[in-house]
Protein backbone atom coordinates (compact mmCIF):
# COMPACT_ATOMS: atom_id res chain seq x y z
CA UNK A 1 0.00 0.00 0.00
CA UNK A 2 1.19 3.36 -1.07
CA UNK A 3 -0.02 6.49 1.56
CA UNK A 4 1.16 10.01 0.37
CA UNK A 5 1.99 12.29 2.44
CA UNK A 6 2.23 16.11 1.80
CA UNK A 7 3.11 18.14 4.85
CA UNK A 8 3.68 21.31 6.10
CA UNK A 9 4.53 23.07 9.49
CA UNK A 10 3.24 24.83 12.72
CA UNK A 11 6.60 24.42 14.83
CA UNK A 12 6.50 23.45 18.57
CA UNK A 13 9.50 21.51 20.83
CA UNK A 14 8.58 19.29 23.16
CA UNK A 15 12.82 18.09 24.15
CA UNK A 16 14.30 14.35 24.58
CA UNK A 17 18.08 15.01 25.82
CA UNK A 18 19.36 11.37 26.28
CA UNK A 19 19.71 7.83 24.72
CA UNK A 20 20.73 4.85 26.86
CA UNK A 21 21.86 3.53 23.10
CA UNK A 22 22.75 6.25 21.09
CA UNK A 23 24.57 9.90 21.26
CA UNK A 24 22.30 11.91 22.49
CA UNK A 25 18.52 12.03 22.12
CA UNK A 26 16.18 14.55 19.67
CA UNK A 27 13.13 16.93 19.43
CA UNK A 28 9.54 16.25 19.11
CA UNK A 29 8.45 18.67 16.57
CA UNK A 30 5.65 19.85 14.69
CA UNK A 31 1.99 20.35 13.83
CA UNK A 32 1.20 19.92 10.00
CA UNK A 33 -1.54 20.60 7.66
CA UNK A 34 -1.46 19.21 4.13
CA UNK A 35 0.18 21.08 1.08
CA UNK A 36 0.96 20.15 -2.68
CA UNK A 37 4.45 19.92 -2.45
CA UNK A 38 6.55 16.69 -2.49
CA UNK A 39 9.86 16.43 -1.09
CA UNK A 40 12.80 13.84 -0.94
CA UNK A 41 14.03 13.16 2.85
CA UNK A 42 16.99 15.29 1.30
CA UNK A 43 15.05 18.53 0.06
CA UNK A 44 12.93 18.09 4.16
CA UNK A 45 16.66 18.75 6.18
CA UNK A 46 16.73 21.89 5.16
CA UNK A 47 12.64 23.23 4.24
CA UNK A 48 10.91 21.59 7.26
CA UNK A 49 11.15 20.76 10.82
CA UNK A 50 8.94 18.08 11.39
CA UNK A 51 9.12 14.73 10.80
CA UNK A 52 5.60 14.22 9.68
CA UNK A 53 7.16 15.05 6.49
CA UNK A 54 8.51 11.68 5.95
CA UNK A 55 5.60 9.85 7.39
CA UNK A 56 4.62 8.17 4.38
CA UNK A 57 7.82 6.48 3.46
CA UNK A 58 7.79 5.66 7.55
CA UNK A 59 4.50 3.68 6.88
CA UNK A 60 5.70 1.78 4.21
CA UNK A 61 8.79 0.54 6.24
CA UNK A 62 6.75 -0.24 8.74
CA UNK A 63 4.59 -2.27 5.93
CA UNK A 64 8.29 -3.61 4.67
CA UNK A 65 9.14 -4.80 8.58
CA UNK A 66 5.41 -6.60 9.12
CA UNK A 67 6.40 -8.45 5.78
CA UNK A 68 9.51 -9.52 6.65
CA UNK A 69 8.49 -10.58 10.15
CA UNK A 70 4.86 -10.57 10.69
CA UNK A 71 3.47 -9.43 13.43
CA UNK A 72 6.60 -7.29 14.12
CA UNK A 73 5.23 -3.98 14.92
CA UNK A 74 1.69 -2.66 15.94
CA UNK A 75 0.06 0.64 16.13
CA UNK A 76 -0.01 2.94 19.34
CA UNK A 77 -3.29 4.91 18.66
CA UNK A 78 -6.11 3.12 20.62
CA UNK A 79 -8.30 4.01 23.72
CA UNK A 80 -6.40 5.74 26.57
CA UNK A 81 -3.32 6.67 24.52
CA UNK A 82 -3.15 10.49 23.10
CA UNK A 83 -0.41 11.35 20.33
CA UNK A 84 1.59 14.23 19.69
CA UNK A 85 1.10 15.75 16.28
CA UNK A 86 4.36 14.15 15.67
CA UNK A 87 4.36 11.05 17.33
CA UNK A 88 4.79 8.02 14.84
CA UNK A 89 1.95 5.90 16.10
CA UNK A 90 3.84 2.63 16.34
CA UNK A 91 5.75 0.59 18.51
CA UNK A 92 7.35 -3.07 18.46
CA UNK A 93 4.00 -5.71 19.25
CA UNK A 94 4.97 -6.77 22.83
CA UNK A 95 5.52 -2.71 23.59
CA UNK A 96 2.54 -1.78 22.21
CA UNK A 97 0.84 -4.13 23.86
CA UNK A 98 2.31 -3.43 27.65
CA UNK A 99 1.86 -0.04 26.64
CA UNK A 100 -1.83 -0.49 26.21
CA UNK A 101 -2.28 -2.32 29.10
CA UNK A 102 -0.28 0.87 31.46
CA UNK A 103 -3.13 3.15 29.90
CA UNK A 104 -6.02 1.09 30.47
CA UNK A 105 -4.50 0.63 34.34
CA UNK A 106 -3.86 4.44 34.40
CA UNK A 107 -7.06 5.23 34.12
CA UNK A 108 -6.38 6.86 30.51
CA UNK A 109 -5.29 9.96 29.48
CA UNK A 110 -1.55 9.07 28.93
CA UNK A 111 -0.13 11.39 26.61
CA UNK A 112 2.98 10.16 23.97
CA UNK A 113 5.08 12.78 22.90
CA UNK A 114 7.27 10.41 20.51
CA UNK A 115 7.33 6.84 20.10
CA UNK A 116 9.10 4.90 17.42
CA UNK A 117 11.25 6.87 15.23
CA UNK A 118 11.65 5.44 11.63
CA UNK A 119 15.48 5.20 9.80
CA UNK A 120 14.37 8.53 7.89
CA UNK A 121 13.03 10.21 10.84
CA UNK A 122 16.06 9.92 12.88
CA UNK A 123 18.07 11.48 9.68
CA UNK A 124 16.03 14.27 9.36
CA UNK A 125 16.40 15.20 13.54
CA UNK A 126 20.81 14.41 12.98
CA UNK A 127 20.84 16.51 10.06
CA UNK A 128 18.69 19.16 11.67
CA UNK A 129 21.13 18.61 14.36
CA UNK A 130 24.41 19.15 12.24
CA UNK A 131 23.42 22.05 10.45
CA UNK A 132 21.50 23.61 13.44
CA UNK A 133 18.24 23.49 12.21
CA UNK A 134 14.75 23.57 14.55
CA UNK A 135 15.87 23.79 17.71
CA UNK A 136 17.48 20.80 17.72
CA UNK A 137 20.59 20.52 20.37
CA UNK A 138 21.37 16.96 20.32
CA UNK A 139 20.60 14.11 18.38
CA UNK A 140 21.43 10.30 17.61
CA UNK A 141 23.27 9.50 14.42
CA UNK A 142 20.64 7.33 12.45
CA UNK A 143 20.70 3.51 13.89
CA UNK A 144 22.50 5.34 17.36
CA UNK A 145 18.50 6.12 19.21
CA UNK A 146 16.63 3.40 21.40
CA UNK A 147 13.68 5.02 19.61
CA UNK A 148 14.63 3.44 16.35
CA UNK A 149 13.91 0.05 17.34
CA UNK A 150 10.66 0.68 18.54
CA UNK A 151 10.96 0.49 22.13
CA UNK A 152 11.12 3.61 24.05
CA UNK A 153 8.30 6.45 24.55
CA UNK A 154 8.60 9.50 25.89
CA UNK A 155 5.38 10.42 28.12
CA UNK A 156 3.94 13.71 29.13
CA UNK A 157 3.60 14.32 32.20
CA UNK A 158 5.90 11.07 33.25
CA UNK A 159 6.04 11.44 36.68
CA UNK A 160 2.28 10.06 37.16
CA UNK A 161 3.00 7.20 34.72
CA UNK A 162 6.43 6.11 36.56
CA UNK A 163 4.80 2.90 38.63
CA UNK A 164 2.25 1.85 36.18
CA UNK A 165 4.81 1.52 33.07
CA UNK A 166 7.46 -0.27 35.45
CA UNK A 167 4.61 -2.71 36.35
CA UNK A 168 4.06 -3.25 32.40
CA UNK A 169 8.34 -3.68 31.86
CA UNK A 170 9.22 -0.18 30.93
CA UNK A 171 11.94 1.15 32.21
CA UNK A 172 12.03 4.58 33.43
CA UNK A 173 15.53 6.63 31.89
CA UNK A 174 16.17 8.56 35.05
CA UNK A 175 16.74 12.38 35.73
CA UNK A 176 19.02 13.09 33.09
CA UNK A 177 15.75 12.38 30.62
CA UNK A 178 12.92 12.20 32.86
CA UNK A 179 10.65 11.68 29.93
CA UNK A 180 11.88 8.49 28.29
CA UNK A 181 10.70 5.51 28.85
CA UNK A 182 12.33 2.00 27.24
CA UNK A 183 10.66 -1.48 27.26
CA UNK A 184 12.67 -4.23 28.06
CA UNK A 185 12.26 -6.59 25.72
CA UNK A 186 11.70 -7.19 21.93
CA UNK A 187 14.46 -7.22 19.77
CA UNK A 188 17.31 -4.83 18.43
CA UNK A 189 15.35 -3.55 15.04
CA UNK A 190 17.51 -0.81 13.66
CA UNK A 191 19.21 -3.36 11.43
CA UNK A 192 16.17 -4.41 10.12
CA UNK A 193 14.40 -1.03 9.48
CA UNK A 194 17.90 -0.61 7.28
CA UNK A 195 17.39 -3.49 5.19
CA UNK A 196 13.55 -2.77 4.81
CA UNK A 197 14.88 0.68 3.43
CA UNK A 198 17.21 -0.93 0.74
CA UNK A 199 14.61 -3.39 -0.05
CA UNK A 200 12.25 -0.84 -0.45
CA UNK A 201 15.05 1.42 -2.75
CA UNK A 202 15.86 -1.95 -4.66
CA UNK A 203 12.21 -2.57 -5.61
CA UNK A 204 12.06 1.18 -7.30
CA UNK A 205 15.43 1.44 -8.65
CA UNK A 206 16.64 -2.24 -10.08
CA UNK A 207 19.08 0.32 -12.34
CA UNK A 208 20.79 1.57 -9.00
CA UNK A 209 20.81 -1.22 -6.30
CA UNK A 210 22.47 -1.11 -3.21
CA UNK A 211 23.79 -4.21 -1.29
CA UNK A 212 20.78 -5.70 1.14
CA UNK A 213 22.68 -5.95 4.14
CA UNK A 214 21.53 -4.21 7.22
CA UNK A 215 24.52 -1.70 7.41
CA UNK A 216 24.12 2.07 7.32
CA UNK A 217 26.78 3.31 5.36
CA UNK A 218 27.09 5.92 3.02
CA UNK A 219 25.45 3.90 -0.13
CA UNK A 220 22.59 4.22 1.76
CA UNK A 221 22.59 7.34 3.19
CA UNK A 222 22.57 8.31 -0.14
CA UNK A 223 19.72 6.81 -1.30
CA UNK A 224 18.15 7.93 1.96
CA UNK A 225 18.46 11.36 0.81
CA UNK A 226 16.84 11.13 -2.58
CA UNK A 227 14.01 8.75 -1.29
CA UNK A 228 10.52 10.69 -1.51
CA UNK A 229 9.27 11.86 1.81
CA UNK A 230 5.57 10.85 0.67
CA UNK A 231 6.71 7.31 0.12
CA UNK A 232 7.62 5.39 -3.03
CA UNK A 233 5.85 4.67 -6.05
CA UNK A 234 6.23 0.47 -5.00
CA UNK A 235 5.71 0.12 -1.54
CA UNK A 236 5.88 -3.03 0.32
CA UNK A 237 5.92 -6.87 -0.60
CA UNK A 238 4.43 -9.81 1.07
CA UNK A 239 3.54 -11.84 -1.48
CA UNK A 240 5.76 -14.61 -3.12
CA UNK A 241 9.94 -13.57 -2.14
CA UNK A 242 11.65 -11.63 -4.52
CA UNK A 243 14.14 -13.81 -6.51
CA UNK A 244 17.72 -13.74 -4.65
CA UNK A 245 20.89 -13.42 -7.10
CA UNK A 246 22.78 -16.44 -7.77
CA UNK A 247 25.94 -16.23 -5.23
CA UNK A 248 28.20 -19.01 -5.26
CA UNK A 249 27.89 -20.60 -1.59
CA UNK A 250 30.10 -20.63 1.61
CA UNK A 251 30.66 -22.73 3.91
CA UNK A 252 30.16 -20.82 8.01
CA UNK A 253 31.91 -21.67 10.79
CA UNK A 254 32.01 -20.53 14.75
CA UNK A 255 32.75 -21.52 17.91
CA UNK A 256 31.49 -19.98 21.66
CA UNK A 257 34.38 -19.23 23.93
CA UNK A 258 34.73 -19.25 27.48
CA UNK A 259 34.11 -15.43 27.87
CA UNK A 260 31.33 -15.74 25.91
CA UNK A 261 32.98 -14.06 22.72
CA UNK A 262 32.14 -16.05 19.13
CA UNK A 263 34.38 -16.48 16.88
CA UNK A 264 33.38 -16.84 13.40
CA UNK A 265 35.00 -17.76 10.04
CA UNK A 266 34.08 -18.81 6.05
CA UNK A 267 35.82 -20.73 3.50
CA UNK A 268 34.96 -18.88 0.44
CA UNK A 269 35.62 -18.65 -3.44
CA UNK A 270 38.60 -17.10 -4.51
CA UNK A 271 36.85 -13.67 -6.47
CA UNK A 272 36.02 -13.13 -2.39
CA UNK A 273 37.94 -10.63 -0.90
CA UNK A 274 35.53 -8.97 2.07
CA UNK A 275 33.28 -11.47 4.26
CA UNK A 276 30.67 -8.93 6.16
CA UNK A 277 29.06 -11.22 9.05
CA UNK A 278 25.34 -10.34 9.32
CA UNK A 279 23.24 -11.98 12.42
CA UNK A 280 19.50 -10.72 12.55
CA UNK A 281 20.04 -8.38 9.68
CA UNK A 282 22.87 -6.48 11.95
CA UNK A 283 26.45 -6.41 10.88
CA UNK A 284 28.07 -7.54 13.54
CA UNK A 285 31.85 -8.61 11.84
CA UNK A 286 33.72 -8.61 8.64
CA UNK A 287 37.22 -9.46 7.67
CA UNK A 288 39.39 -9.62 4.39
CA UNK A 289 41.28 -12.45 2.89
CA UNK A 290 44.43 -10.24 3.71
CA UNK A 291 43.81 -11.33 7.72
CA UNK A 292 43.71 -14.69 6.77
CA UNK A 293 42.01 -17.36 4.32
CA UNK A 294 39.28 -18.50 6.42
CA UNK A 295 38.43 -14.86 7.42
CA UNK A 296 38.67 -14.18 11.07
CA UNK A 297 36.31 -11.98 13.35
CA UNK A 298 34.94 -12.21 16.56
CA UNK A 299 31.79 -10.50 18.16
CA UNK A 300 30.40 -10.73 21.45
CA UNK A 301 26.33 -10.90 21.75
CA UNK A 302 24.69 -8.36 24.10
CA UNK A 303 21.25 -11.12 24.88
CA UNK A 304 21.28 -14.67 24.50
CA UNK A 305 18.64 -15.63 22.40
CA UNK A 306 18.26 -18.92 20.34
CA UNK A 307 17.06 -19.04 16.38
CA UNK A 308 19.52 -16.32 15.65
CA UNK A 309 19.58 -16.09 11.50
CA UNK A 310 23.38 -15.68 10.39
CA UNK A 311 24.95 -14.42 6.99
CA UNK A 312 28.13 -14.07 5.80
CA UNK A 313 28.14 -12.36 2.66
CA UNK A 314 30.97 -12.49 0.36
CA UNK A 315 32.32 -9.23 -1.68
CA UNK A 316 34.75 -9.54 -4.33
CA UNK A 317 37.02 -6.20 -5.10
CA UNK A 318 34.93 -3.94 -6.62
CA UNK A 319 32.28 -4.55 -3.60
CA UNK A 320 29.89 -6.56 -5.28
CA UNK A 321 28.26 -9.86 -3.26
CA UNK A 322 29.25 -12.59 -5.12
CA UNK A 323 28.43 -15.15 -2.21
CA UNK A 324 26.71 -16.19 0.94
CA UNK A 325 26.92 -18.52 3.53
CA UNK A 326 23.24 -18.99 5.73
CA UNK A 327 23.50 -20.17 9.33
CA UNK A 328 21.33 -20.76 12.59
CA UNK A 329 22.68 -19.61 15.88
CA UNK A 330 21.89 -20.30 19.41
CA UNK A 331 23.31 -17.48 21.56
CA UNK A 332 23.31 -19.06 24.72
CA UNK A 333 26.16 -20.52 27.35
CA UNK A 334 24.17 -24.07 27.60
CA UNK A 335 23.48 -26.64 25.04
CA UNK A 336 22.97 -24.85 21.33
CA UNK A 337 21.56 -26.16 18.59
CA UNK A 338 22.91 -25.22 15.00
CA UNK A 339 22.95 -25.14 11.44
CA UNK A 340 25.91 -24.26 9.28
CA UNK A 341 25.74 -24.60 5.71
CA UNK A 342 28.42 -26.10 3.99
CA UNK A 343 27.95 -25.76 0.51
CA UNK A 344 25.69 -25.53 -2.02
CA UNK A 345 22.30 -27.28 -0.84
CA UNK A 346 24.73 -28.97 1.88
CA UNK A 347 23.59 -28.03 5.51
CA UNK A 348 24.76 -29.84 8.78
CA UNK A 349 22.34 -29.61 11.94
CA UNK A 350 24.00 -30.33 15.01
CA UNK A 351 24.35 -29.78 18.81
CA UNK A 352 27.00 -27.38 20.40
CA UNK A 353 28.05 -28.03 23.82
CA UNK A 354 25.91 -31.07 24.68
CA UNK A 355 25.02 -32.23 28.13
CA UNK A 356 26.76 -34.97 29.70
CA UNK A 357 25.12 -38.83 28.87
CA UNK A 358 24.53 -37.45 25.51
CA UNK A 359 25.75 -40.01 23.03
CA UNK A 360 24.12 -39.54 19.32
CA UNK A 361 21.40 -37.42 17.76
CA UNK A 362 19.37 -38.01 14.81
CA UNK A 363 17.78 -35.13 12.67
CA UNK A 364 14.12 -35.28 11.36
CA UNK A 365 13.30 -32.57 9.07
CA UNK A 366 9.31 -31.43 8.98
CA UNK A 367 7.69 -34.17 10.96
CA UNK A 368 8.54 -36.71 7.99
CA UNK A 369 11.89 -38.22 7.49
CA UNK A 370 15.25 -38.99 9.10
CA UNK A 371 18.28 -38.06 8.00
CA UNK A 372 21.35 -39.87 7.74
CA UNK A 373 24.87 -38.22 8.42
CA UNK A 374 26.97 -37.98 5.35
CA UNK A 375 30.15 -38.43 7.20
CA UNK A 376 29.07 -40.95 9.95
CA UNK A 377 26.60 -43.08 7.07
CA UNK A 378 24.33 -43.42 10.11
CA UNK A 379 21.21 -41.75 10.92
CA UNK A 380 22.15 -41.75 14.54
CA UNK A 381 25.53 -39.71 14.40
CA UNK A 382 27.36 -40.21 17.54
CA UNK A 383 29.54 -36.81 16.41
CA UNK A 384 26.06 -35.35 17.48
CA UNK A 385 25.77 -33.72 14.30
CA UNK A 386 23.57 -34.58 11.32
CA UNK A 387 25.22 -33.42 7.46
CA UNK A 388 22.90 -33.67 4.15
CA UNK A 389 22.11 -32.40 1.29
CA UNK A 390 18.79 -30.75 0.13
CA UNK A 391 17.33 -30.40 -3.59
CA UNK A 392 14.32 -28.68 -1.63
CA UNK A 393 15.17 -25.83 0.04
CA UNK A 394 12.82 -23.00 1.49
CA UNK A 395 11.97 -23.01 5.34
CA UNK A 396 12.30 -26.27 6.82
CA UNK A 397 11.23 -27.67 10.19
CA UNK A 398 13.89 -29.65 12.07
CA UNK A 399 13.65 -31.73 14.91
CA UNK A 400 16.72 -33.09 16.75
CA UNK A 401 16.40 -35.64 19.23
CA UNK A 402 19.52 -36.82 21.55
CA UNK A 403 20.21 -40.63 22.84
CA UNK A 404 21.81 -41.68 25.85
CA UNK A 405 24.90 -44.78 25.20
CA UNK A 406 21.72 -47.07 25.56
CA UNK A 407 20.46 -45.68 23.13
CA UNK A 408 16.90 -44.50 25.14
CA UNK A 409 15.61 -40.97 24.20
CA UNK A 410 16.95 -38.22 26.27
CA UNK A 411 14.41 -35.15 24.81
CA UNK A 412 14.01 -33.56 21.48
CA UNK A 413 15.00 -29.69 20.21
CA UNK A 414 13.07 -28.22 17.64
CA UNK A 415 14.13 -25.03 15.20
CA UNK A 416 12.88 -23.78 11.80
CA UNK A 417 15.20 -22.71 9.54
CA UNK A 418 14.84 -21.27 5.94
CA UNK A 419 17.78 -23.18 3.60
CA UNK A 420 18.85 -20.50 1.29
Amino acid sequence: MHTSWRLVLLLSLAACVSDPLGAGEEGSLGEVTSTDESLTVGQAVGTRCSTTAVFGLSEQLIEELNCMRPGLMSRIDVAGIDLGSAAFPYLQTPAAEALSRAARNGGGGMFVTSALRTLPQQYLLYRWYQTGRCGIGLAAPPGGSNHQSGLAVDLSPYSSWRNVMSAQGFRWLGSSDPVHFDYQGGSDIRALSTLAFQRLWNRNHPEDRIAEDGSYGPATEARLARAPGEGFPTGASCGASEPEPDFAALEVYWARQADGRYELRALAPAAVTNVRYVVDGYLVAEATRATAENFPASYVFDVERNERQLEAQGYDASGTQVALGVGLLDVTAGTAVYVKQMGEGLYEIGLERAPEGVAAVSVTVDDRYELTDQISRSVRSSRLAVRSSFTTLGERRFALTTYDASGAVRGTLRRTFTLR
